[in-house]
């Protein structure tokens, strides 16, 4: 009698429905596929008595742009923003000249830390792990102007 009941609940969980979308796919040599992966130029096939499909998931949310604020959101007024926008620019100018700053103290650095110790050589690992954190220092230092840049750049 256990294996009766075992049997039909196997039964039952196999014939649940499936939640998946079929697609027919034919390539250019005439083969006909059958999948659930969607592929370029295949065609859903719509399954009588199947169940809709569920809501695509994998859709991109939409931009904040998209929900308009509410009526009573606080608005600001044109001097107050032009004020946070100029103490805005000049946190970022202040950040930029320290940023140069401190690529320039990191390429002096550099220079220094190329030059070869008593009694070691350029294939030595100490030197080239030394001279490699010494780039990536320059470098890091570098990409951080360039960011800070582009964020003034950014603003109106």
């Amino acid at each position: 009698m256990p294996t009766a009941r075992f049997s039909f609940l196997l039964c039952l969980i196999l014939a649940a429905p499936v939640q998946a979308e079929i697609y027919k796919y034919v390539d250019e040599n005439g083969q006909v596929t059958f999948t659930d992966v969607y592929r370029k130029g295949a065609k859903r096939i719509e399954l009588p008595g199947a169940p809709a499909p569920l809501a695509n998931r994998d859709k991109t949310p939409r931009g904040a742009s998209y929900n308009p604020s509410p009526a009573d959101f606080p608005r600001i007024d044109a001097g107050t923003q032009k004020r946070r926008d100029d103490i805005r620019r000049q946190v970022l100018q202040d950040e930029l000249a320290g940023e140069r700053r401190n690529a320039d103290e990191a390429r002096r650095q550099l220079a220094l830390g190329e030059r070869l110790q008593p009694g070691e050589r350029a294939t030595d690992a100490t030197y080239l792990n030394r001279v490699k954190k010494l780039r990536a220092t320059v470098q890091q230092h570098e990409q951080n102007v360039t960011s800070i840049q582009r964020e003034l750049a950014n603003l109106k």
